[in-house]
């Protein structure tokens, strides 16, 4: 999502560049005041975009109204086993969900659907899951500013500079020099925010590796939305299509941050 996915004439490039910024705003004020207060507003807003996620998931790889139905009733049950008042140190949430999208996986036609369920339901736990940590906040917020950082960095390093494609076959417009501006910007205000924060070590230098696994992200919604035929994973936010679509960096970034702080790495 990084790159601009659309050819248009210079008035259309920035009307929709000014609409973006906008919508980009509004939704950083939203995500942004919902980590700051934590608790059952945060746990709120990581379900419903959670579920969101899932539904436009669904849509992408044909997904019929039973099965979607069925995977948005296991991640409604798992994200409601994870509100603050049941979230239990040792985690067991994300365990219950994975087992429950493998089941899922086992019936007939259910695998690509049963995907998107740990995805979208992983990666939402994961952010409740830093948010709970000593110093939650700061490193949630690293976090996502890193995600925020690499897609900013890639658009304007990519329309800036252009040159040899990322991945053309997937997504024509993302070039190497996006990448290379986005894992520059995530280095900088990633080094920034956990200096500022005073977040472990590790955190200082992990903000270009984590911008690669951000960009992956965007290439795998990328891919499924070409074997889907559409332009965006959906309609809800203007000018960046779908939530999925907002989102796509930060589904592998969360999993991952999390997992590294689950076994202690940090």
């Amino acid at each position: 999502m990084a790159d601009a996915e659309i050819q248009a004439t210079p008035s259309k490039r920035g009307s929709d560049l000014g609409r973006r910024a906008v919508v980009g705003v509004v939704l950083a004020a939203v995500a942004l005041g919902a980590l700051w207060t934590g608790g059952i507003v945060l746990w709120m807003l990581a379900t419903i975009v959670a579920l969101v996620a899932l539904i436009e998931w669904g849509g992408l790889v044909g997904a019929d109204r039973l099965r979607l139905a069925g995977a948005i009733v296991i991640l409604a049950v798992a994200m409601a086993y994870a509100m603050p008042m049941l979230w239990d140190t040792d985690r067991s949430t994300v365990s219950l969900l994975l087992i429950a999208a493998l089941l899922f996986a086992l019936a007939p036609g259910c695998a690509p659907t049963a995907w998107g369920l740990a995805y979208a339901g992983t990666a939402s736990i994961g952010l409740l899951y830093l948010r709970e940590l000593p110093n939650g906040l700061m490193l949630a917020l690293w976090t996502l500013v890193i995600v925020w950082a690499t897609d900013i960095g890639a658009y304007f390093a990519g329309r800036a500079i252009g040159g040899a494609k990322l991945a053309p076959s997937i997504s024509p417009n993302k070039t190497w020099s996006g990448l290379i501006g986005g894992m520059a910007a995530a280095a900088i205000v990633g080094g920034l925010v956990a200096a500022g924060g005073r977040l472990p070590f590790a955190t200082l230098w992990l903000g270009a590796p984590l911008a690669i696994v951000a960009q992956a992200g965007d290439l795998l919604e990328s891919w499924l939305k070409r074997r889907a035929g559409v332009k965006d994973s959906g309609r809800l936010l203007p000018g960046h299509g779908g939530v999925l679509d907002r989102i796509d960096g930060a589904l592998p970034v969360l999993i991952l941050v999390a997992a590294i702080n689950a076994n202690g790495t940090f």
